[in-house]
C-alpha cells in the first residue's frame, strides 16, 4: 500500500519505487494499493490468489479523464496477470473491495 495522508495528499508524492523479485499468495484483497501520485515500477513479481482486482488505484483521488495521478510501470517478468490490465495509470478504486479469504499455502 503506498499513501500519502489526506492533509497533504496534493503536495506529497510517492516516486521512485521499485518492486523486484516478490510473490504474493493469497493477498484477500489488492497486490498494490495506491493512495498518492507518483509512481512505481515492478518487475518479476508473482501473484496468485488475488482476492479482488490487481491493482487498486486511486492515486490523490481527483479522478481526472488522463487517469490516476500514480503510475504503474511494467519492468518484465510479473506473473498472475495482476499488473498488465491497469498499466499505465487505470483508476480502479475502490475504497472497500470485499475481501475473499485464500486457499491454504501451497508450494509454488
Amino acid at each position: 500500500m503506498l499513501v500519502s495522508d489526506w492533509p497533504v495528499k496534493d503536495t506529497v508524492r510517492i516516486d521512485g519505487v521499485t518492486f523486484r523479485r516478490i510473490r504474493v499468495d493469497g493477498t484477500g484483497t489488492s497486490v498494490v494499493s495506491a493512495r498518492t501520485a507518483g509512481g512505481a515500477s515492478f518487475a518479476d513479481v508473482d501473484a496468485r490468489n488475488v482476492g479482488a482486482v490487481g491493482v487498486n488505484n486511486c492515486g490523490s483521488f481527483h479522478f481526472t479523464p488522463a487517469g490516476s495521478e500514480f503510475t504503474l510501470t511494467d519492468l518484465g517478468g510479473n506473473d498472475g496477470g495482476w499488473l498488465a490490465p491497469w498499466l499505465p495509470n487505470t483508476i480502479t478504486c475502490d475504497d472497500r473491495p470485499p475481501v475473499v479469504p485464500p486457499p491454504p499455502p501451497t508450494t509454488w
